[in-house]
């Protein structure tokens, strides 16, 4: 009697599922939907606010420029001002993001810690001369959200980079043991003074951005260590 050959086996993916690879995750549809909407608002809300100011800005024409209805804005930001609010809290984030970016590009460069400060400090001022910028954050954020709720949101972003960054000085010898949060916040209080002070010119020329320059790198010096 002739035995039954045994059939060949079939290979392991095919008999098996393969149990390496992660399932893949359901996209929740309703919260990317609701997160590019509020980008699209906080974008919108950005040009107009920067170019007509807070007051003149209509509501429909941030939603017509947002693509999306009136409803929506008040859902996601409850009126104009919480919309504005997100606006000015973005751009003060931006801003300590663009100078994080400048430090560590000038430390990769072969700067030291200093010259790395200082680089950031530039890219700070540079980014002052932005008139939408400026508009938002000096002329309509202490009148719209009062100067205790800007300096709130300021506080929240540029102090705590700041604060590190006095930190990170001083532990290199290159800023004197002090407290720390007093000259972080005497270092942001000179910046934006000097993007106030560049906002009075009659003319934002090249020749006016490096003169205070200069000056907020002489007055820095005079915190360093000896």
């Amino acid at each position: 009697m002739r035995q039954m050959k045994p059939q060949s086996q079939k290979t392991a993916s095919a008999q098996e599922p393969d149990l390496t690879s992660a399932p893949a995750t359901p996209v929740d549809g309703r919260k990317a939907n609701a997160t590019s909407t509020q980008a699209a608002l906080r974008a919108a809300g950005r040009k107009l606010f920067g170019q007509l100011g807070f007051e003149a800005t209509a509501l429909g024409a941030i939603c017509a420029e947002a693509g999306v209805t009136t409803g929506a804005l008040y859902h996601h930001f409850g009126d104009k001002k919480g919309l504005f609010a997100a606006v000015a809290e973005e751009l003060d984030a931006g801003l300590v993001a663009l100078t994080a970016r400048a430090r560590a590009q000038a430390l990769a460069s072969g700067a030291d810690p200093w010259q790395a400060f200082l680089a950031a400090i530039d890219a700070f001022l540079q980014a002052g001369m932005n008139a939408e910028g400026r508009r938002i954050g000096l002329t309509d954020a202490p009148a719209v959200l009062g100067t205790q709720g800007w300096l709130e949101i300021r506080e929240r972003h540029g102090l705590g980079a700041m604060v590190q960054t006095v930190r990170t000085l001083q532990s290199a010898g290159y800023l004197p043991p002090g407290d720390v949060r007093l000259r972080a916040r005497l270092i942001l209080g000179l910046l934006y003074g000097a993007i106030e002070a560049l906002a009075h010119q009659p003319v934002d020329t090249p020749a006016a951005l490096a003169d205070a320059r200069a000056l907020v790198h002489a007055m820095l010096a005079g915190m360093r260590a000896p």
